[in-house]
């Protein structure tokens, strides 16, 4: 799989594109195949300093993604494989219907 990692913060200069094996699923942790991203406010503010986090270098900066569940981990019961799923950087709040 192929990733862009901030590895230096101030300019889009440090956004670096990597080829990395998947992560491995946990035990209450699905894995997704991104379809679409982009990157938007949260991202240059956290690439500019101007955020509210302190990131380390190797972040991913990817607060809009959409894509599908691919793999899923034994204790994960609210998704199957093939849900269409769109991350969200304010987990807590309602389902959709």
């Amino acid at each position: 799989m192929f990733s862009y990692r901030l590895e230096r913060f101030g300019s889009l200069d440090g956004l670096t594109l990597r080829e990395e094996s998947p992560p491995r699923v946990g035990r209450n942790q699905v894995l997704i195949k991104v379809r679409a991203c982009s990157l938007n406010y949260r991202d240059l503010a956290i690439l500019h300093g101007t955020g509210t986090l302190s990131p380390r270098p190797g972040l991913i900066p990817l607060s809009d993604g959409v894509g599908e569940v691919v793999e899923k981990g034994e204790a994960v019961s609210l998704f199957n494989l093939g849900d269409r799923v769109a991350g969200s950087f304010f987990p807590i709040g309602q389902q959709a219907p």
